[in-house]
Formats: C-alpha cells, sequence, structure tokens
C-alpha cells in the first residue's frame, strides 16, 4: 500500500474509501474528510455576544472569585 499512497490519496480526495486488513482482519479505515463549512463572522454576530452591566460588575466579581 505504502508505493500506492498517491493514488490513495487522490481516490480519497474524490470520495472513495479504503479498509486496510492485516491477517485477514481489519485494521483501520482511509475515509474523506467531510467537509466544513467556514463560518464568517459579521460584526452582528459578536454583538450578540456582550453583555450590558451595572458600574459595580467589578465589585461583583470578587465578591464571587475571593469572597
Amino acid at each position: 500500500m505504502h508505493k500506492n499512497l498517491k493514488q490513495v490519496s487522490d481516490a480519497t480526495a474524490v470520495g472513495q474509501s479504503f479498509l486496510v486488513v492485516k491477517n485477514s482482519k481489519p485494521v483501520f479505515r482511509i475515509n474523506p474528510i467531510e467537509e466544513v463549512e467556514e463560518k464568517k463572522y459579521k460584526l452582528e454576530d459578536f454583538k450578540k455576544l456582550q453583555f450590558n452591566s451595572d458600574k459595580n460588575l467589578s465589585r461583583e466579581v470578587d465578591k464571587v472569585v475571593y469572597g
């Protein structure tokens, strides 16, 4: 198989899978990677992460962290 790695790689790139066997027993499978959609974030998406706090937020955090 190591001699055919480019062929295996090319075939996997177009969706083919391979089952590798040793002594007639399956050892591992070579599968193509599933496409991951890249998420393009917009400024509006980050506005959802903001929080509005009161002036005493620092004191409240200190109370929680330091008791």
